[in-house]
């Protein structure tokens, strides 16, 4: 079974069979992407009642806590995959942590502003600088502070090396981010789910996570559909040398 499970890895890591194998993969993620986003819309415009108190406005949370979920999942799967690099040194886990660190900056950026729309009629303001708001700011900071690491330098080999540090330093803000509503007074409102309870009616709960699964899948296509452009360019470089 080790055996086996070793193989397994080598061949993903190899840049042509993740070529052969990921031509597949994205024309069946593009289709599952698709066919649940549309359902999870439907549901969630459709099918949901509108809020009491909030009327309309709440809709947003739809779009707001999945892509504030994403954000800190990529983040720790970066984590992880900075520590492999570190561990291996391989050029593809590199341009699959640069790809994740892409997508997850643009999902903390959109948490930050439907969270800031979101935030207006309930607060009266687009922006206070509480212990939530402010941390996922530093996050989306981050990702750019690692992206900066990997684009500023002329050494590649040198620049993942010291991103994936950046990366792994900054992953203290993680659980900052999860228990910083419990641990300070914010507006923000606290933890809907734990380990231990759930207090989100289902009605909401099930198309916000439709909403979920469709952004992992589209966050997974978009990943695969980098690296793919980025082992081509490095292939390319190679012929021309």
């Amino acid at each position: 079974m080790q055996k086996d499970m070793n193989s397994l890895y080598t061949n993903l890591i190899r840049p042509t069979y993740f070529m052969q194998i990921s031509r597949i993969v994205l024309i069946v993620l593009s289709i599952m992407a698709n066919l649940i986003l549309v359902f999870a819309l439907y549901y969630c415009i459709v099918m949901t009642d509108t809020d009491i108190q909030q009327g309309e406005n709440y809709r947003i949370i739809y779009v707001h806590v999945p892509s504030a979920w994403l954000c800190m999942l990529l983040y720790a799967i970066l984590t992880l995959f900075s520590i492999i690099y570190l561990i291996n040194k391989h050029p593809l886990i590199a341009i699959i942590s640069k790809s994740i660190s892409k997508v997850g900056a643009i999902f903390t950026l959109i948490t930050l502003i439907t969270g800031s729309l979101w935030g207006y009629p309930v607060w009266g303001t687009f922006w206070v600088w509480d212990a939530r708001l402010t941390s996922v700011l530093i996050l989306f900071f981050i990702y750019l502070a690692h992206l900066s690491v990997l684009h500023s330098m002329t050494n590649t080999a040198k620049s993942y090396q010291i991103g994936s540090i950046v990366a792994i330093v900054g992953f203290i803000n993680i659980p900052i981010i999860k228990y910083s509503v419990d641990w300070w007074t914010t507006l923000h409102q606290g933890s809907s789910i734990t380990q231990f309870k759930n207090t989100i009616d289902t009605s909401m709960l099930i198309p916000m996570l439709l909403m979920l699964i469709s952004y992992i899948l589209y966050t997974i296509y978009i990943i695969v559909s980098d690296t793919r452009k980025e082992v081509l360019i490095r292939k390319i470089k190679t012929y021309v040398k």
